[in-house]
């Protein structure tokens, strides 16, 4: 490969994976609570930025009581959780998080984080 350095790094720096940042995170309402829908199989910290910005235009335009839905998770990262943690503690109203992964729940005992959150196996619950 007859390239110079300059052209090496400019073919390094391209964006490999291109996220759909626009439905990694939804949202509804029902019945006075609102539920953050995390659609990703692994919520890890390359997405904990555009998951604060989302976090940030949902807290300035709800009050009610809020749900993580992280049922679709089948990973979920240090960092990722530490995002949910600090939302938490600025948010007025409670927040509640849906696990659905038995070896996440297990996480979340063991952390003691079900001493923070109500955590629940499925939203109808």
């Amino acid at each position: 490969m007859e390239t110079n350095l300059f052209e090496r790094k400019e073919f390094l720096n391209q964006p490999w994976i291109s996220t759909n940042t626009i439905n990694m995170f939804t949202k509804s309402e029902i019945n006075q609570k609102t539920i953050v829908h995390i659609n990703l199989l692994r919520a890890t910290a390359n997405e904990t930025d555009s998951f604060k910005d989302f976090l940030k235009v949902l807290l300035d335009n709800s009050n009610n009581n809020l749900i993580f839905d992280l049922s679709t998770c089948t990973f979920i990262d240090s960092t990722f959780l530490s995002t949910i943690i600090t939302f938490n503690k600025n948010y007025k109203s409670k927040v509640e998080i849906v696990v659905k992964d038995i070896r996440q729940l297990t996480i979340f005992r063991i952390t003691k984080l079900d001493k923070i959150f109500d955590i629940y196996s499925n939203l109808d619950s």
